[in-house]
């Protein structure tokens, strides 16, 4: 079975590998070995306790014995002392190979000297970087119960948080992402939203252990803006929901889950909830169950109307879209918009048709109608479309005629002869009315009509 990937807070160290010194490295450690060699009480932290007995005061007297003479010999014990006295003897010596590990995904460089702890030597040759400077202090305040704080400048030792190490945090840890994770601690809020376990991060700049109990996390969601008065918030309430549910949260705080995960299993969980409430959510907007502010929002075609009240009227449950889209809520219930278009078509030109009472049988009362029809539902392209597929006799094409010009259409007097042309000046005015006319009044028309064709 594979291993759960823990993000804890203790450094994942990846093996160590040895290397030729790059010049940089080289002087960046002999740097180092020169501050510690000229004040190596500078390792020793700022006391901001109340202990009878400080730890500490006796490796400041062992680091106040060092000097030249017994460097070496203390340079080959174990411990946090004999790491100093092998990092200090770097001030004089050449660094032609330098160890360099993966510690929490990142390489660190440092020289091997002696008998000293690999971690400790990390901590004090990389003092100058917070979070790498605890791992030689850790050893140390896990047995001595100690709390212990680090800042860029300064490592501090105490027994309840300092201030200025609770504002270092809130600069360090920051996300300017609208969603994110809120880690509230000791009143402070820091943020996070990126990939490793940010508290785990956090725990390499202190040993507290009182901090898992202290800690709590939340998770800030991008707000919807409220467009219904409604009595209950369902947003609020599911928000709620998942917050009683501690099972994420202290997954989180163990480092058991990156942020990126704890985010998305919360936000997963307030959707699931949310989902079983009656509420109508389009992009960043929530309309409560108020199905007519809804619809006005989603702005639907004609054809659309009724399949998505039918939708809004009989869910029991959210509709939640991330755009204002009448297509993508029909989409979502698998309704076929095209199909929907289609039948709604058929239906208005059913509708326009019937308004058109039947102008009779014969040969040229439904030519008439029939142009006319065309004309109500395709409009004077189907008409003109229609005349070329007739062709017909004198009246046929005066009729015709008398369409285009009742229509506004011009170009076409080419295709008719001087007799064709001049009745269908005549016919004109009286297709004109009945292009107009609906029910009775079309009836009467078209009678008029053929009257006049004769």
């Amino acid at each position: 079975m594979k291993a759960k990937k823990k993000y804890s807070a203790s450094f994942i160290f990846m093996p160590m590998k040895v290397r030729i010194a790059a010049k940089q490295i080289e002087k960046k450690l002999t740097e180092m070995a020169n501050r510690i060699k000229e004040n190596p009480e500078m390792l020793i932290p700022e006391c901001r306790g109340d202990c009878r007995r400080c730890y500490f005061e006796k490796i400041r007297k062992e680091l106040k014995s060092l000097n030249k003479q017994n460097l070496e010999r203390a340079a080959n014990r174990k411990g946090f002392v004999a790491a100093v006295a092998a990092t200090m003897l770097l001030a004089e010596q050449k660094i032609p190979y330098v160890a360099h590990m993966n510690i929490g995904g990142e390489s660190v460089y440092y020289a091997r000297r002696g008998k000293a702890k690999d971690e400790i030597l990390v901590g004090i040759q990389n003092w100058d970087r917070p979070h790498l400077r605890m791992l030689a202090y850790m050893e140390i305040a896990r047995k001595k119960k100690i709390n212990l704080f680090s800042l860029p400048e300064k490592l501090i030792c105490g027994d309840d948080v300092p201030d200025e190490f609770l504002d270092f945090l809130e600069k360090k840890f920051k996300c300017r992402e609208e969603e994110h994770i809120v880690i509230k601690w000791r009143g402070r809020e820091m943020r996070a939203c990126g990939r490793a376990n940010s508290i785990a991060l956090m725990k390499h700049y202190f040993h507290y252990p009182d901090f898992e109990k202290e800690v709590e996390v939340d998770v800030r969601l991008k707000k919807f803006k409220c467009m219904n008065d409604c009595p209950v918030c369902s947003v609020r309430e599911a928000e709620e929901e998942v917050r009683k549910e501690r099972m994420y949260a202290e997954h989180y705080i163990k480092g058991e889950i990156s942020d990126e995960k704890f985010f998305r299993l919360y936000k997963e969980k307030f959707l699931w909830y949310l989902e079983r409430k009656r509420v109508f959510i389009a992009g960043e907007k929530c309309f409560g169950d108020n199905m007519e502010k809804f619809m006005e929002e989603l702005n639907p075609k004609e054809w659309e109307k009724d399949a998505i009240e039918t939708i809004l009227k009989y869910e029991e449950k959210a509709i939640i879209l991330e755009q204002s889209s009448s297509i993508k809520l029909l989409q979502k219930y698998d309704v076929n918009v095209e199909k929907l278009r289609r039948e709604y078509e058929e239906k208005e030109k059913e509708g326009i048709l019937n308004k058109m009472p039947s102008l009779g049988k014969g040969e040229m009362a439904e030519f008439i109608d029939g142009l006319a029809r065309v004309h109500r539902i395709e409009g004077r392209e189907g008409v003109i479309r229609r005349i070329k597929e007739a062709g017909g006799d004198v009246k046929k094409k005066a009729v015709s005629y008398a369409f285009t010009l009742a229509m506004g259409v011009g170009g076409e007097e080419w295709k008719y002869n001087e007799m064709e042309r001049e009745f269908g000046k005549h016919l004109a005015p009286y297709v004109k009315k009945l292009l107009e006319a609906e029910g009775e009044e079309y009836r009467k028309a078209g009678e008029k009509l053929l009257r006049e064709v004769g």
